[in-house]
């Protein structure tokens, strides 16, 4: 359709021109019309085009030589109009080209018919303002911009940063050049600095340019920045600009673009300031873009609340009127203005405007239209083609949401400084604007829209509408399109929030708390709180009850403080800012909140149709799409976390490692859960209680929340009940009152639960998945012993005592019911609710978030579908089946009963929660449980698994000691469970219906009663055992295992040295002569006073980091037996109890196989990893450990394995953090004083403690990458320059793998493995191919530095347990004297060997202090031959049987003793499951003949071989010798510990004893402060830890 306007009205007098100065337009939808009441002074005939004079304009100025302003006054036509004059300002020599003429004709652009039926065309040529809807106005933003250069203003303010980031990003290396006009430091208000300076300082410096640089490589980068970005020196206030007449030649003559980002966002400067910069300074930059040559496009970005005296609804994408008069009379008006005369000028447009900000905002687009009408009139004479301008509009501009990075914030500008203040505490939101809709734009958002705009944006020519407002009638609905066909220019772009799924302020504010209060020490109301209609009401509540600030001194303490973060700052104070600068941002960032308060009440609609039409286009461009924001729904929480984290780290400038709370995508967090089912789940109800007010049950909460941490971190608390026996009354008394003090709370809290009338804890879409516990169960729950008594097993077990003792058949099933009483599990539904809420509160209090994988949990649903589950997690803490627990019950999943050995039954406040979370417990060793438990327990397990439907279990004897997978503990749970799943044992039926029927009496047990049963037969539910896999960032009783690692514990007996009568020391005693290091063994100072530390007694959310939960393949058991019959020699014979052993056997290690591959890797382990690496060096600098981490991150992808280390994140941020969490004040050296930088040291404190604590977290990446550190032990093996064959090789490399099989878990093949490591080290270069098999070692120390580190790193990973187990080796010469010891004083002895090898510098690694280790070292060398075990009644007479009793060594102890190897046993390795036969030729273990060579042995794979190989030494070749040498000095005591007692044994048996006296007496003698003993305190003697590969003191 075409629209040819005509005159309405043409007899109007030019006086009414001064009552109607904007015009509007009104349509009519019903009937199609097109009406106006706009007032032409021209007559119809004075609008025909070939009446148009054809001279050429010349352009109207504000100067210094006129005394007078020629402006164009048309609203949207060219009209004749008489010269205005006004004063000259005297202020400053201003220079404003509005428009281009001081003579203008007589002409009309636009003549519209009003009619009352139909848009009529005239016959006088008109001009068409349509558009075809189709047409493509230009291609992809990229070939757009291709060879082009833009003019970028305000590049140093937060959007123009974020416009110049997507430029460099995205366009970077297709855009011709960025001239970045920047003020110089020459002004008074500009940062001191020359452009250049200015933009290295505050552009490239920051966070995001950082973080680009790093991502698209630093040459590239730098390249970019060296040849594409030119900095310009100018200053928009100044008429010139004040740029430099080279550079204004430079710019007229290559730009294309200019982006007008450039204002003073200070929204009460003054009026004549915030003019010259928001108005003059556009039109003089317009002025700048009339001038160059090559101009295609201007972009000048505005404001959306420019009328902020609209009423609330729809605002359309057009130029509102001024309700102040006619804008060019305005302005000049305000320019000839006297300072004095401002402030009153100020008031008078304060009435219409909220501030100056946006008064001159509005104001710069009625000129930029009035600017163009102009220049149409200028085009039609023959001028200058009019170009392209885009006028975009933002609401509140916001964080990016994905770039630069997630939260990047720069400057309090807009919604940065109102969140800033939120998270403080601050109300910068009226507590009646909850449900009012937030309209907050991301940066980024905005920044695709800018750059965007000018690709599909045209010369409009002559055939354009301004863009000022229609007027829409009453009864009128607007409209998506307007005039669909009808051009309008400049295009207005107004970028809103509207299609990013509403949101309010309410919503707003949680969010913006939630991070707040999880990652700060904040305490900020919730949103219920918060927004509230009475206000007097809202400021004495919250402000008295969360302490808020009420001034900005209290939020600049607050800030300054260190209580700002929940994360302790690893490199100084909590807070980088300085008081100066924090007040100041506080100010600022207060009066940008006070000024939006007007525009927060408004409830505006934001028209958005051209902003629709611009992301049609830019679909095409992956790196611009808009639709991407909300396509499914923008994420609202996610933005505001990030948002809120961008302002902590950016604003607040928060301490270095505080990592961000937002989950990535497919994540799920159980504590927080984004899922809404999950998330309002009854645990999170406050339960409400007739007796007790919600301030009691919080206090109360927090009082059990407290026992329970301290009882798992300080594991002598644990007992509380049963503590009473020690010595120290006080102590006694104190437990005492904490016992009774959490029975009392524990019961009351139980009563609450149970005593809940809602009814919402039986509603079955709660209950689905709790199995037997909804429906009530008796007390004595006679159903579940009435199936257990009549199980097969049991009945067999009862027969045979019967039979074999004679004892009364009711006798026996007494003791069987005892047994099922002790071990049954007695929760309840109001139990089980109960335990999820307080696990609820204990998980938040203890981490910072549990996280999940969407993906783990919707697969494991489809996998346990209709079937018995039983979860099987990594034993690592108390805490590991309670944590799965909470997981089932979070995401509803089966809610297992936890299968727990009886020693947990007695850890108190641990122990309750088990037991309401429905454990029972069972003797886990096999070898203390009578046949008559055995059953008891198997049956029960089967009854409760077929009952219930979900059981939990362990895999592993104990938590882990050292963070890595443990072998398999034969305690017959599995094998219980795989009998109840495919075999019938039990033949009451199962149904929970019997729960009310009375007792059964007693069974019969007919010995001729017979079950039969069959690997074949089918008990109804399949059964899945579920692999999981926690990770913890640190766990709360490392402290315990480490002590026991060291044997640090209580001891069992205290040995004292033989004493005279006197209580003086008996000469001779065996004390005299052993010289033990206890100093490395004792805590450090700082970890010793940890618990009298007022700052360790505050509990604090969060501090033991992150847990992650990895959720493996599940294990069918009928799938698993099919596979292990499968795999039997058919004419093997088994019974029914070895076929079930070997199921549950292929079940385990399937299990375990699963556990490793679903690990999710923390960068904790990662750095803890690094930095011990950095011992061999005395330490290792920050940049190396940020480049070490950033490999191994991606090393760990490569695995196809997770890590929590998320591509926005950089490795400053995640080593910081990963410091933090590995105890920088205790174990963490930072040399180099308060200023940090790459150059800076990092080394561990060299206490065993220390090291072991960094150990246990190292441990996990150490798992992870066995394979490649095994390999690169071996590479290091050799010399420089070496040729090696791939046998050599794969026998080395075979040798370590079954020295150290019972130190880790396998799960991956050994021959495959090899080859796909020898390809990847050749791949990488590290090998060089020079024949058949045949390889070179290439990289050297010196030539090679990062490659050789890499591979020293990976070897790193094994030193410490190599040394250990060479240590242990060494510790086994006494068996040269000595022909047997007890097997539990290895530990002990190794440790004492350890710590004069320590002392004497032979070893740098502290972890081979660990007995944890030589006892995994001990069972390997018995496992592969040896060492032999034999029972102590075979080979010691009954007074060297008491001695080693009074020793604290039962006899039932197995000792120790050389194994012969004298006729070549069978050593070849021979595993199954694929893991080949290695020829004997080139089995290393086959040809080591005894204990000395395999000592030797190892010594040739451990740290500084190779390099001694390249020196000729052979320094530690005496090692072993020398060793037993120090042994023979402790047997030989004047008078030995038998004849002290008066026995007379043999001499082998008399210095057996006299080792195990001297070993136990020395682990109970403490150094004295200076370090007597040995005449020093080694553990204090840093020199003896900087050792240099080649360098090795020569004595012991």
């Amino acid at each position: 359709m075409t629209l040819t306007p005509t005159i309405e009205n043409d007899n109007i007098s030019h006086s009414d021109l001064d009552q109607q100065h904007v015009p509007s337009i009104v349509i009519s939808q019903e009937d199609s019309l097109i009406e106006t009441n706009e007032i032409l002074p021209v007559s119809p005939q004075e609008t025909q085009l070939e009446e148009i004079p054809t001279q050429q304009p010349s352009p109207s100025l504000i100067q210094e030589e006129s005394n007078h302003v020629s402006i164009n006054s048309s609203c949207d036509s060219p009209s004749i109009v008489p010269e205005l004059e006004t004063e000259q300002p005297t202020t400053e020599d201003i220079k404003v080209s509005i428009t281009s003429t001081k003579t203008q004709p007589e002409v009309s652009a636009t003549n519209i018919d009003m009619t009352t039926e139909s848009i009529t065309t005239t016959p006088a040529p008109a001009m068409d303002v349509t558009v075809a809807a189709d047409t493509i106005l230009q291609g992809s933003v990229a070939q757009y911009y291709q060879n082009k250069n833009i003019l970028l203003t305000g590049a140093t303010g937060f959007i123009g940063k974020a416009v110049l980031w997507k430029l460099i990003h995205s366009l970077g290396r297709n855009l011709g050049r960025i001239y970045l006009l920047v003020r110089n430091g020459n002004t008074k208000r500009s940062k001191m600095g020359r452009p250049n300076d200015r933009i290295k300082n505050e552009i490239l410096n920051n966070k995001a340019f950082v973080s680009l640089r790093h991502s698209m490589g630093e040459s590239v980068f730098d390249t970019i920045i060296q040849n594409k970005i030119i900095p310009i020196s100018g200053d928009i206030i100044s008429p010139d600009l004040s740029m430099s007449h080279e550079d204004r030649e430079n710019v007229i003559e290559n730009v294309h673009v200019v982006i007008h980002c450039a204002a003073t966002v200070d929204y009460h400067e003054r009026l004549d300031l915030a003019l010259e910069t928001n108005t003059l300074g556009t039109l003089r930059l317009m002025d700048l873009a009339d001038e160059c040559v090559r101009m295609e496009s201007f972009v000048h970005v505005s404001l959306a609340y420019l009328n902020a005296n609209l009423p609330d609804g729809h605002i359309q994408e057009r130029v509102y009127p001024m309700d102040l008069g006619d804008p060019e009379d305005l302005l000049k008006e305000i320019v000839a203005l006297e300072l004095q005369d401002i402030p009153k000028m100020t008031q008078r447009i304060l009435q219409h405007y909220p501030n100056t900000y946006t008064f001159t905002k509005s104001l710069t687009e009625h000129l930029i239209l009035k600017r163009v009408d102009y220049n149409r009139v200028e085009e039609i004479q023959g001028g200058k083609a009019q170009w392209p301008i885009s006028i975009v509009r933002a609401t509140h501009v916001g964080a990016g949401a994905l770039e630069p990075l997630p939260g990047w914030v720069d400057g309090v500008t807009g919604m940065n400084g109102m969140v800033f203040l939120m998270g403080h505490g601050i109300q910068v939101l009226q507590p009646d604007i909850g449900n009012n809709i937030a309209d907050i734009v991301p940066v980024d958002f905005l920044s695709r829209v800018i750059i965007g705009s000018p690709v599909h944006t045209s010369s409009p020519g002559v055939k354009f509408v301004l863009p000022y407002n229609e007027i829409l009638r009453d009864d009128e609905e607007p409209t998506r399109q307007r005039l669909p066909q009808v051009q309008y220019f400049p295009i207005i772009h107004q970028v809103s929030a509207r299609n990013m799924k509403p949101v309010s302020w309410k919503h707003i504010y949680e969010s913006v708390r939630h991070y707040w209060t999880r990652n700060t020490k904040a305490t900020l109301p919730t949103a219920e709180q918060y927004f509230v209609s009475n206000k007097s009401l809202f400021k004495a509540r919250l402000f008295m009850k969360y302490q808020l600030p009420q001034s900005l001194n209290a939020v600049s303490a607050a800030i300054s403080g260190n209580g700002s973060s929940n994360t302790s700052n690893a490199f100084g104070t909590n807070n980088r800012m300085e008081l100066n600068v924090i007040n100041r941002t506080v100010e600022v960032a207060s009066r940008m909140a006070e000024a939006n308060q007007p525009l927060l009440r408004h409830q505006w609609l934001f028209e958005n149709d051209n902003v629709y039409k611009l992301e049609s286009h830019l679909e095409v461009d992956p790196d611009f799409q808009l639709s991407g924001f909300y396509t499914n729904g923008f994420d609202w929480d996610s933005y505001m976390t990030n948002f809120s984290y961008g302002a902590h780290i950016y604003i607040a400038q928060g301490p270095i490692g505080t990592r961000n709370l937002t989950l990535a995508p497919g994540w799920d967090c159980a504590l927080f859960s984004k899922v809404p089912v999950v998330r309002n789940s009854i645990i999170d109800r406050q339960i409400e209680s007739v007796v007790f007010s919600l301030a009691d049950i919080q206090k109360r909460t927090d009082r059990m929340l407290t026992q329970v941490i301290t009882s798992l971190e300080q594991p002598t608390l644990a007992q509380l009940g049963s503590l009473n026996g020690l010595n120290d009354s006080n102590n006694s008394n104190n437990n005492k009152k904490l016992s009774e003090d959490w029975i009392a709370d524990f019961d009351t809290s139980l009563d609450d639960w149970c005593h809940d009338d809602s009814g919402i804890l039986t509603d079955g879409k709660h209950t689905a998945d709790l199995g037997r516990w909804v429906t009530r169960i008796g007390e004595h729950d006679e159903a579940i012993k009435i199936i257990v008594l009549n199980d097969r097993r049991v009945g067999a077990s009862i027969r045979q005592i019967i039979e074999s003792s004679g004892v009364p058949q009711q006798t026996v099933v007494g003791e069987a019911l005892k047994i099922v009483q002790r071990m049954r599990e007695r929760t309840q539904l109001a139990y089980v609710w109960f335990a999820g809420s307080f696990l609820d509160a204990l998980f938040k209090r203890l981490f910072a978030c549990i996280r999940v994988r969407d993906e783990d949990i919707f697969k494991l649903k489809e996998q346990i579908k209709g079937k018995n589950v039983v979860y099987v997690p990594v034993s690592k803490t108390l805490l590991d089946q309670l944590l799965v627990w909470y997981i089932c019950l979070r995401y509803h999943l089966p809610v297992p009963a936890i299968v727990c050995d009886e020693a947990l039954a007695l850890l108190g406040p641990i122990s309750d929660i088990l037991r309401i979370a429905g454990a029972y417990f069972i003797r886990r060793d096999k070898m203390t449980r009578s046949p008559l438990n055995t059953a008891v327990a198997a049956a029960y397990t089967e009854a409760l698994l077929h009952e219930h439907g979900a059981l939990s279990m362990l895999l592993e004897r104990a938590r882990s000691r050292t963070g890595r997978i443990q072998a398999v503990y034969a305690d017959g749970i599995l094998d219980m469970v795989v009998e109840a799943t495919i075999e019938g044992n039990q033949q009451v039926p199962r149904t929970l219906n019997q729960q009310s029927s009375p007792p059964s009496p007693a069974p019969s047990f007919d010995s001729h009663q017979t079950t039969t049963s069959s690997l074949d037969s089918s008990t109804g539910k399949e059964t899945v055992v579920v692999p999981i896999h926690i990770t913890y960032e640190k766990i709360p009783d490392l402290r315990m295992l480490i002590d026991q690692v060291l044997d640090q514990k209580a001891k069992e007996a205290k040995v004292d040295p033989p004493a005279t009568l006197d209580g003086t020391p008996m000469k001779g005693a065996a004390t005299t002569r052993l010289s033990r290091s206890t100093s490395f063994l004792r805590p450090s100072t700082s970890v010793a006073g940890r618990a009298a530390s007022k700052e360790n007694g505050m509990v604090e959310n969060g501090k033991y980091g992150r847990v992650y939960v990895g959720i493996g393949n599940v294990v069918d058991i009928n799938k698993a037996k099919d596979q292990v019959l499968d795999s039997l020699d058919k004419n093997e014979s088994l019974s029914s109890v070895d076929k079930h052993a070997k199921i549950a056997a292929h079940i385990a290690k399937s299990v375990q196989h699963q556990q490793h591959s679903s690990t999710i890797v923390s960068p904790v382990s990662v750095i803890a990893a690094i930095v011990l690496f950095g011992r061999t060096s005395n330490g290792i600098s920050l940049g190396k450990i940020n480049g070490h981490a950033e490999w191994l991150r991606n090393e760990v992808r490569e695995k196809g394995m997770s890590i929590d280390w998320q591509d926005g994140e950089d490795a400053e941020t995640i080593v910081a953090y990963s410091l933090n969490l590995l105890d920088i004040k205790t174990n963490i050296i930072i040399e180099g004083g308060k200023r940090i930088n790459e150059n800076t040291t990092i080394r561990v404190v060299d206490h065993a403690d220390n090291v072991m604590d960094l150990s246990y977290m190292a441990n996990q990446i150490i798992e992870i990458f066995l394979p490649e550190a095994i390999f690169s032990v071996v590479y290091l093996s050799y010399g420089p320059k070496s040729v090696l064959t791939r046998d050599e090789l794969f026998a080395k490399f075979t040798f370590l793998v079954r020295l150290l099989k019972d130190e880790f878990i396998y799960t991956w093949n050994i021959v495959e493995t090899f080859d796909q490591l020898l390809q990847w080290f050749s791949s990488k270069g590290f090998l060089v191919v020079k024949g058949d098999h045949q390889f070179e070692k290439s990289v050297m120390h010196d030539s090679d530095h990062k490659d050789y580190n890499q591979i020293c790193l990976f070897a790193s990973f094994l030193y410490p347990t190599l040394d250990a187990y060479w240590i242990t080796s060494c510790s086994l010469s006494a068996l040269r004297d000595l022909p047997y010891m007890p097997r539990k004083i290895v530990p002990v002895l190794s440790q004492w060997i350890a710590a004069h090898l320590i002392s004497g510098r032979r070893t740098v690694y502290r972890e081979v202090l660990s007995t944890e280790a030589s006892q995994n070292a001990v069972d390997n060398f018995m496992a592969i031959g040896f060492i032999d075990a034999v029972h102590p009644k075979t080979k010691l007479s009954p007074d060297a049987q008491i001695l080693l009793l009074e020793l604290g060594i039962k006899t039932n102890e197995d000792l120790v003793m050389v194994s012969d190897r004298s006729h070549g046993k069978d050593n070849v390795y021979d595993e199954k499951n694929g893991n080949s036969q290695v020829d004997s030729n080139s089995d290393i273990l086959s040809q080591l003949l005894d204990i000395a060579s395999l000592c030797h042995e190892i010594e040739k794979y451990r740290f500084g071989a190779g390099d001694a190989q390249l020196l000729g030494l052979r320094q530690n070749a005496q090692v072993f010798d020398k060793c037993q040498n120090q042994i023979r000095s402790i047997l030989r005591a004047e008078q030995s510990y038998s004849s002290q007692h008066g026995m007379q044994l043999i001499r082998d048996e008399d210095q057996m004893i006299q080792l195990v006296y001297s070993l136990k007496a020395s682990a109970n003698v403490a150094l004295t402060a200076d370090g007597s003993g040995n005449g020093r305190n080694p553990r204090r003697v840093s020199e003896a830890y900087n050792l240099k590969s080649s360098y090795r003191d020569n004595t012991l």
